[in-house]
């Protein structure tokens, strides 16, 4: 799958996700989210572009995360490829669900894998057709947006991107005003 995402600084969550439903958006689920990135053993992820993260996520507004598990957290191993553009956060993301967060933390440790320090946001997603939404405020940035669809092939990256631009310019904004920089690396350069 690649994911083709942009991200943009915004200054109120509230009025974003007012425009968004006024664009025919619907709302999600409240969530928050806890990353965990590691680093590569073999190799500098952070000099290669990659990532590699062990997330634990758990809905604030009641609903189930997992369908079949009401009330226990949803946890994912995901690795995203190096950027595939210099205008968005488009890479090739491989994703699976882990049953057990304390297995897999072992598994990494034991691997040689180190944990950096997490990215904890709240998250608020809204959908539409072909566009996932999320209105996030992460712990030590504030408040961003993220426009994301995930697409079968690279032959569809331009036009997802195309789409997303669309959205970005009823909400007042154009790719330019999007940044390519992630949450963890904002975090590294804050501290």
């Amino acid at each position: 799958m690649i994911e083709v995402e942009v991200k943009l600084k915004i200054d109120s969550a509230e009025s974003i996700e007012k425009k968004l439903i006024e664009l025919g958006f619907k709302k999600g689920q409240t969530l928050q989210e806890i990353d965990y990135y590691y680093n590569g053993v073999d190799r500098d992820f952070r000099a290669s572009g990659e990532a590699l993260r062990l997330r634990l996520v758990e809905s604030l507004d009641g609903s189930a995360v997992v369908a079949d598990r009401p009330g226990e957290p949803l946890i994912q191993m995901t690795y995203k490829g190096p950027k595939l553009d210099n205008v968005s956060m488009s890479r090739v993301e491989h994703q699976v669900n882990i049953d057990n967060f304390e297995t897999m933390l072992s598994i990494l440790s034991s691997l040689g894998y180190k944990p950096v320090e997490p990215v904890i946001k709240l998250r608020r997603e809204l959908f539409s057709e072909e566009i996932c939404a999320c209105v996030d405020t992460v712990d030590g940035l504030g408040g961003y947006l993220e426009l994301e669809i995930m697409a079968d092939e690279e032959s569809q990256r331009e036009n997802a991107l195309d789409k997303i631009s669309v959205v970005l310019k009823q909400l007042g904004y154009s790719i330019s005003d999007t940044t390519t920089t992630s949450y963890l690396s904002m975090l590294e350069k804050a501290h």
